[in-house]
């Protein structure tokens, strides 16, 4: 039994289900897809309100580990 389903593990579906689990919700999340995926709509980069989330949540660190290099990059976050 779990107390939330979240359908979707994207952007907003994740974010959600590691708030709820981290708030002690036994959570399960579900998507069609697998991952990593490299969908044509699906977009690399991080706006500055999302680095901050990121960086709340302490997984900042972990993302930018595994960022594409580039010949400039610039993340940071305030928050």
């Amino acid at each position: 039994m779990y107390d939330a389903v979240v359908v979707g593990a994207r952007c907003a579906g994740s974010a959600t289900a590691l708030l709820l689990a981290r708030k002690g919700y036994k959570v399960l999340l579900v998507d069609r897809s697998s991952f990593p995926s490299d969908l044509a709509f699906s977009t690399h980069y991080i706006h500055q309100f999302g680095a901050a989330l990121l960086k709340r949540w302490g997984l900042l660190d972990q993302v930018a580990v595994h960022m594409l290099p580039l010949h400039h990059r610039q993340l940071e976050a305030s928050g």
